[in-house]
């Protein structure tokens, strides 16, 4: 049973997404501190789907980029992983990735490409460790027009 402070804090939180919506800004999710973006683009364009680190470091961080559990993109130092649907079309280039820009190009959009997209760092935990932690940085929901 919801309360009466349950349902207006539903309420606000609606309002918040609906107004993240139709201004296309970025968003932060009030729970999760993740920012949230909003990206259109039409078939056969290329669309920059945002993600920016905080602390810059020296090296090249371990990025990835999936839709629920489907990997689209990884980069880790020089090497790469391209998801199948995404042979050829997606990168995180590496000389912006040193400068803390971890968004991903998505190049030659489909419609099949509309979804939501989630970008991660990929830590150890120590120099030492083969343990792992993932850090959500960011929530890119694209729509593609056209045809």
């Amino acid at each position: 049973m919801f309360t009466r402070s349950s349902r207006h804090y539903r309420g606000i939180t609606t309002s918040f997404y609906s107004i993240c919506i139709v201004l296309g800004t970025v968003c932060v999710n009030p729970l999760s501190a993740v920012p949230e973006f909003n990206i259109s683009g039409h078939v056969g364009s290329t669309a920059v789907l945002p993600c920016e680190l905080e602390n810059e470091d020296t090296g090249t961080p371990f990025i990835k980029w999936q839709i629920r559990s489907e990997i689209v993109f990884e980069r880790h130092g020089e090497e790469t992983y391209q998801g199948e649907r995404y042979k050829g079309r997606v990168d995180v280039p590496v000389e912006e990735l040193r400068k803390g820009n971890c968004s991903l190009v998505l190049r030659n959009l489909t419609r099949a490409d509309a979804a939501v997209y989630r970008s991660y760092l990929i830590v150890r935990r120590t120099k030492r460790s083969v343990t792992r932690k993932t850090v959500a940085l960011s929530r890119v929901y694209l729509s593609v027009d056209g045809k």
